[in-house]
């Protein structure tokens, strides 16, 4: 298997796929598991790639649910200046993660292109939302990093009191200091298909999020919510635009949601 000097961090609290991500892995390099307030069953499927030779593993755990903690204490324990980030929803494809490590030679912040499986209805409406994703972010299930942009987001990675939108927030640093995003157009993860259920409840958390970051002064006092996508999301299926203002109202009561 071809080595990289590149460090995979993954942040898992109950999601046993985190066991098809781990086999999807085709480079040697090293993978940080940080247990995210992890079920004992993760924490089983994790340890058990120890003593293999299939890549360089190294758990860390936290015991509280906090993703923006997480992703920071697993890019700080990273080896390598290049770091990459997945979700333990998805599977990596092709030749990624060498992509990963050529781009973030040349930049710092590296977004990925992520497929999002559709084969069912719901998946397939959701998938077309997702897919659109933020022009001008590299966002989360799939970025990458180079730690040297350190010195020019303020001196952190992530903040911990930003639980779902952690990276976004780094965006917003990394855009103020007119850094240069990679966009990596080969698909770089496959990503389980979501539900209604799934996907909202995500859009819920963002709007926490924002609500929190706005609080702390770091975005606009504002539910800076996804409209823009509306029209787009019509043109390409009528129903994944009403969808979208459905998405966007959710989002919008996260963020109007008591803290």
């Amino acid at each position: 298997m071809n080595k990289l000097d590149i460090s995979l961090v993954v942040c898992v609290a109950d999601d046993i796929r985190i066991e098809k991500f781990l086999n999807s892995i085709n480079y040697y390099c090293e993978i940080i598991i940080v247990l995210n307030g992890s079920t004992n069953e993760v924490r089983k499927i994790v340890t058990k790639f120890n003593n293999q030779n299939k890549f360089d593993l190294k758990i860390i755990e936290i015991k509280e649910k906090n993703l923006g903690k997480a992703r920071n204490l697993g890019i700080v324990k990273a080896k390598h200046d290049k770091v990459v980030f997945y979700d333990s929803d998805c599977i990596i494809v092709g030749d990624a993660l060498k992509l990963y490590s050529k781009y973030l030679e040349k930049y710092m912040l590296v977004d990925g292109t992520v497929k999002f499986e559709n084969n069912t209805f719901q998946s397939k409406i959701v998938s077309i939302i997702r897919s659109m994703g933020i022009p001008g972010y590299a966002l989360c299930p799939s970025i990458g990093i180079n730690k040297k942009i350190k010195s020019k987001i303020n001196n952190y990675f992530f903040d911990k009191d930003i639980k779902w939108i952690e990276d976004a927030e780094l965006n917003q640093r990394a855009k103020q200091a007119s850094i240069e995003i990679g966009v990596i157009k080969e698909l770089t993860c496959i990503h389980d298909k979501l539900t209604f259920k799934q996907d909202l409840k995500s859009a819920y958390r963002y709007g926490t999020g924002v609500k929190i970051a706005s609080k702390k002064g770091l975005l606009a006092k504002r539910p800076d919510a996804n409209w823009n996508l509306i029209i787009p999301s019509f043109k390409k299926n009528f129903m994944a635009g009403i969808y979208c203002i459905i998405w966007n109202v959710i989002y919008c009561l996260g963020y109007y949601t008591k803290i």
